[in-house]
């Protein structure tokens, strides 16, 4: 499952216990209506201009969906997103829509408005950022399993990058830190933001102890700015997907020169 979050916990908590209280107390579909309330919110504020409320809302409904948002309610979010100043918000949700309407009217603008966000988080990446990946396989009768951590800090034009593998990791104590190149980790954003395992979205993933081991897991952070976004999977196309864009980002310091 894929999350994209911002720091606007107190005013969704305050909207999702309004929603309740307005649209969902009384209805055993609780969450379907919710969802309908949030969405018709959004649709009234977006209209209105006042697009940090919009995006808001959008975030609300999308939090209570079990299946992705309409077309047209990812477009009002990645514009809301775009005027509001949130770039990572705008550039997923923007990407997402001219994916699935990809004759959409007014394409070009919507692309310019991708590209303005992909720019602006590029121009982040080096002063604030984080790229984690945690690569794990659950403990089997044959094998004691193992864990990957790898994460990439970026702080006022400083990159580094420290890792750790090994078999069940209880308490991380990073290793290998060293510097690494300015230029080629806001090239490795670049390539993270183009991936498309990072705009997809699919329903939760729970391990299923049924089925046969062993039993995989990848988990993906972005964090640009006060942005970030999740990304999580343990089976199927989801898993090799977001696998081949986690095995790129923990090769990276293999392929890059790290200077203690």
């Amino acid at each position: 499952m894929g999350t994209t979050a911002r720091p606007v916990a107190s005013l969704l908590a305050a909207l999702l216990l309004l929603g309740v209280g307005s649209a969902g107390a009384q209805a055993p579909e609780a969450g379907g209506r919710e969802r309908h309330w949030y969405l018709v919110r959004a649709s009234k504020e977006f209209e209105a201009g006042r697009f940090e409320q919009a995006l808001v809302s959008f975030e609300a409904a999308a939090r209570l969906a079990e299946e992705p948002l309409p077309d047209e309610a990812l477009r009002r979010w990645g514009i809301s997103a775009s005027e509001a100043g949130w770039p990572l918000a705008a550039y997923v949700r923007l990407r997402q829509y001219l994916i699935a309407v990809p004759d959409a009217a007014g394409r070009d603008v919507l692309q310019a408005r991708i590209d303005k966000a992909r720019r602006t988080l590029l121009e982040i990446a080096p002063r604030q950022s984080r790229i984690i990946v945690l690569a794990e396989t659950q403990p089997t009768a044959e094998a004691p399993g193992e864990r990957q951590v790898l994460r990439l800090v970026a702080r006022q034009g400083r990159a580094t990058v420290e890792a750790l593998s090994g078999t069940r990791i209880a308490v991380p104590a990073w290793q290998r830190a060293g510097d690494i190149d300015e230029a080629a980790y806001v090239t490795l954003v670049g390539k993270v933001l183009d991936s498309p395992a990072l705009l997809q979205d699919w329903s939760a993933q729970a391990l299923d102890p049924t089925e046969p081991g062993p039993h995989r897991s990848i988990m993906l952070r972005l964090v640009l700015g006060e942005e970030e976004r999740v990304r999580q999977a343990q089976r199927g196309e989801p898993y090799g997907s977001l696998q081949a864009l986690a095995q790129m980002i923990l090769d990276f310091p293999r392929t890059e020169q790290v200077r203690p």
